[in-house]
């Protein structure tokens, strides 16, 4: 996730890269309690950063009680003291004359948040994008499913946020915004309610400009235009929206007519009279709880070499980590980003060799467990693995209680064997509580209570997840356990007891014949309704070529052999944390327990395999 908006309206002269930095140069690092900021402005300007971050943290939480007292993942910062600095780190931005420069930009990658500005930046608030992004990080752990408009507005309306010695403002009008409305005519509102992260409007630049501007707009108008008099319609909008209510709908009986909508912000934007929320500002840290100290060479390459990896610009950070690696071979931090930089090139045993190295070194740190549990996991031969998964896993836990993470996959790993079932059903609560909107923490509390056969209650949560899904990949993984759910329905196991109700999000079609044991494993080539076949089993080839691909599953009734003529229009769905940038066919598909929907081969037409692939469910 990055977005940023520019420093200057200015563009900057092209200037080469130096080669190799000063050997002089000198970085620190401060750790608050919720930031690490590694700087080459001195110690005082790295401190002086890490208080202005927790102070805006604090003035964020103030402003919306969901996330009042609970905790945040800290995030690494890059305070560059000048633009040769910045452009180290950022360094796609330089590389095309004319481009526009950020004064900063904020990650979330690889279960880290990470952030580079530029200190002393120009403009009134040169680290908006940065606010934008963080307010973003806050808020989406509780409501990953807002409308993309209120989503933004807000995001906006809070990250041109400034708190002085005294005072914290929030709301700020925002200039450049104030331009584009001005320039440009605004979106109808009916259309601008039904934009969605596919559309447009929020993808093309000259589109989501206007997009920005007016969802910024509109969020300001609701929230403080009229001596605040619309915030119980935005109050009302998403009350409805929490109980299901269409996006259409909720605005219908939020905002009432949209045309007189329209016309009120057309003229609350004609005005320029943009309110502000002020604020006592957050007190400052005491000196003793921000630890301040000069890092080594290795250290200082690490932090760049990670944040680089993280950015995707893998050219520019192999030096770095690897040479941050070779420099001092005791160093965790290294070998944790090495390995992050295989992890995310999908390089598993180079990673899983990182890793193990850095547990090694530092046997605490619940992102390198993490991260090798998960590679781990996905492996083929998980029975010789499965004590490490679950050692790290507990291990990572143990680490940072507030990392959301391992206990989600701790649910799934211990549901899947059918073991510990209450143990696992506390960890997935745990990851809810610490992460609420996530749809696949909820999908893990729902999978374990499906073991303990209180399918009631999984029913309730996975048709809760998916309405509050807008994610087409936990949608798919929503109706796949609901397919499982009906298909218990009617299995003797239950003989009836578990009751679908029309409430929880629809009533089932007719269901059809199967035979299903209560671990939820078909065997043979059952067909549905809809004509698809199933084959169920474990993978044990895969050929390729090009984008052909032909794979052989061994199922109860013996092998099947299937075949697609193009496998980017195969569906995989998962409900172990495979990330699908992460997972390449191919190669990483051999092994696997799967339950694979497909089509028969045409008739009368001799073909070496039985079927078409339509969708591949990884089970295991």
């Amino acid at each position: 996730m990055k977005r940023f908006l520019p420093a200057a309206l200015s563009f900057a002269i092209m200037v080469t890269i130096p080669s190799a930095r000063a050997k002089d140069e000198k970085w620190v690092e401060a750790r608050s309690p919720h930031f690490i900021v590694v700087s080459n402005a001195g110690a005082q300007q790295a401190k002086n950063t890490a208080n202005q971050f927790e102070q805006i943290r604090e003035t964020f939480q103030r402003s919306f009680v969901f996330t009042k007292d609970r905790p945040t993942p800290t995030i690494t910062i890059l305070a560059a003291k000048d633009e040769n600095t910045l452009r180290e780190l950022l360094p796609e931005f330089w590389a095309v004359k004319g481009h526009t420069h950020p004064a900063g930009i904020f990650i979330d990658a690889a279960y880290q948040l990470a952030i580079a500005v530029q200190l002393f930046g120009e403009g009134e608030n040169p680290f908006q994008s940065v606010y934008h992004e963080y307010y973003h990080s806050l808020t989406m752990p509780y409501f990953p499913g807002l409308p993309v408009w209120l989503s933004e507005g807000l995001a906006d309306f809070y990250g041109n946020s400034k708190v002085s010695d005294k005072t914290a403002t929030l709301g700020m009008p925002s200039e450049e915004l104030i331009y584009v409305l001005h320039q440009q005519p605004l979106i109808p509102l009916g259309t601008l309610f039904r934009v969605d992260h596919s559309s447009p409007y929020y993808n093309e630049g000259s589109k989501a400009s206007i997009f920005y501007a007016e969802s910024w707009a509109l969020t300001h108008y609701l929230m403080l235009g009229d001596k605040q008099a619309h915030r119980q319609n935005l109050t009302a909008y998403l009350d409805a929206l929490g109980h299901g209510v269409s996006q259409e709908d909720a605005a219908a009986k939020a905002f009432g007519d949209l045309g007189k909508l329209q016309k009120a912000l057309e003229a609350y934007i004609g005005s320029a009279a943009y309110y502000e929320i002020q604020m006592p500002a957050p007190s400052k840290l005491p000196e003793n709880n921000i630890q301040v100290r000069p890092i080594s060479e290795a250290e200082a390459d690490a932090y760049k070499g990670g944040f680089l990896t993280l950015h995707g610009q893998y050219k520019e950070a192999e030096p770095l980590v690897h040479g941050a690696a070779q420099l001092d071979p005791k160093l965790a931090l290294a070998q944790q980003n090495l390995a992050i930089f295989y992890y995310l090139q999908n390089k598993p045993a180079d990673a899983r060799a990182a890793l193990s190295a850095a547990i090694d070194l530092d046997p605490k740190n619940a992102l390198t467990r993490f991260l090798r549990a998960q590679l781990s996991s996905r492996e083929s031969s998980l029975e010789r693995n499965e004590e490490s998964v679950e050692g790290d896993l507990r291990a990572a836990v143990a680490a940072d209680p507030n990392f959301a993470p391992p206990y989600g996959l701790l649910a799934m790993y211990l549901a899947t064997k059918g073991q510990q079932l209450p143990e696992a059903l506390e960890f997935g609560k745990k990851g809810v509580m610490l992460e609420p909107g996530n749809i696949s923490y909820q999908m893990a509390v729902a999978q374990v209570l499906a073991r303990m056969g209180n399918y009631d209650q999984a029913w309730a949560i996975a048709m809760r997840a998916r309405a509050n899904t807008i994610d087409p990949n936990n949608k798919a993984n929503a109706d796949q356990f609901i397919e499982y759910l009906r298909q218990v329905k009617d299995s003797p196991a239950t003989n009836g007891r578990f009751e679908v109700s029309v409430d929880s999000g629809g009533t089932p079609p007719e269901e059809e014949e199967r035979s299903q044991d209560t671990e939820g494993d078909v065997s043979g080539t059952p067909a549905p309704n809809d004509g698809k076949l199933r084959a169920d089993g474990t993978v044990t080839q895969v050929q390729c070529k090009v984008q052909v691909m032909q794979i052989t599953v061994n199922t109860d009734s013996g092998p099947v052999i299937l075949h697609s003529a193009d496998n980017t229009n195969i569906e995989f769905i998962s409900d172990l944390p495979v990330q699908s940038e992460q997972f390449y066919p191919c190669t990483s598909l051999k092994g696997h327990i799967v339950k694979v929907k497909y089509l028969p081969a045409a008739s009368g037409k001799a073909q070496p395999y039985q079927g078409e692939i339509v969708s591949v469910e990884i089970r295991k």
